[in-house]
Order: C-alpha cells, then sequence, then structure tokens
C-alpha cells in the first residue's frame, strides 16, 4: 500500500465519524476519484509496455528484415511504426487523463480534510461550551464557577492552517 493510498484510507476513516448525506456524498466522490485514477494510471502503464513493444520491435526488424533500411514499406515495420505512434498519441492522453484525476482526488482530500475540521470544531464547541461563558468545575464537594471568562481557544482550521510561504 503507497502512501497516497495509506493517507486516502485513513481521510475515509476519519471521515467515517460524520453524519449525514455529506459524508454518504464525500465517500462516494473520493472512491469514485479513487478508482478513476487508478484505472487511468492502469491504461497509461498498459500503452507505455506497447510502446516500449513496437520500439523493441522495430529495432528486431531492423536487424532481421533484409533491406530495412532502403526499403522501410515492409508490412512489419509499417505495424510496429502505427502501433508505436498509437501508443504514444494514447499515452500522452492518458498522462493527462491521470493528472486530471490526480488533481480531482487532491481537491477531494482538501474538501475532506475541511469536512473533518468542522467535525471537530463543532466537537469542540460542545465539549468546552458555546459562548466563552463561565463553566462550573468541581473543587472537593461543591461545584463553583470560575468567574474569570475562559481564554478563547483556537479553532483546528486556525491551529494547523499552513499560510502560504510565497
Amino acid at each position: 500500500m503507497s502512501k497516497r493510498q495509506k493517507q486516502t484510507a485513513f481521510l475515509k476513516t476519519l471521515v467515517l465519524h460524520g453524519d449525514g448525506a455529506a459524508r454518504r456524498q464525500l465517500l462516494e466522490r473520493m472512491a469514485k476519484a479513487q478508482r478513476d485514477e487508478h484505472c487511468s494510471w492502469c491504461a497509461l502503464w498498459l500503452v507505455m509496455v506497447l510502446s516500449l513493444f513496437s520500439v523493441c520491435g522495430l529495432c528486431y526488424s531492423s536487424v532481421l528484415v533484409p533491406d530495412f533500411f532502403q526499403n522501410p514499406s515492409h508490412l512489419v515495420v509499417k505495424v510496429f511504426c502505427v502501433l508505436g505512434i498509437a501508443s504514444l498519441v494514447c499515452s500522452v492522453v492518458f498522462m493527462s487523463c491521470w493528472l486530471w484525476y490526480r488533481g480531482t482526488l487532491n481537491r477531494l482530500h482538501e474538501e475532506s480534510r475541511r469536512f473533518i475540521m468542522e467535525i471537530l470544531e463543532s466537537q469542540s464547541r460542545l465539549n468546552h461550551g458555546q459562548d466563552g461563558a463561565a463553566i462550573p468545575q468541581l473543587n472537593g464537594d461543591r461545584a463553583s464557577a470560575s468567574l474569570a471568562p475562559r481564554a478563547r481557544y483556537m479553532s483546528y482550521w486556525e491551529l494547523f492552517n499552513v499560510g502560504k510561504t510565497s
């Protein structure tokens, strides 16, 4: 399992702590983007193997076909040339497709991070109170309210946000 797949699995696990239709939709979109990225990567790998096969075939036929350099219109040479050109064109298309799906998956990773931060912030607000008012604390046997207002807590988004360094 690659580092990227581990990261995706970790984010999916964290997103599962959310609830509602947004969680389900985000998980479905992540699964679709991951599947599309994997398919385009496999297709890219396949056409690269085909282009390597055509180059090997051209090299092999240059050695074994008599008059290869004087008469390149031999059927085997034409087949390997067409296969090589087609696989190179397809590799460019599949590479751009793979990059597109990779970008989509990156955007979904960022969206899932924001979703997780919203979940953590809402849980933090529930645990620490909504308005920062004094929260009763136990001192021994009796409950006493702290008179000093509680300091404002930084949200998880503010805490872990990395600014641009340009």
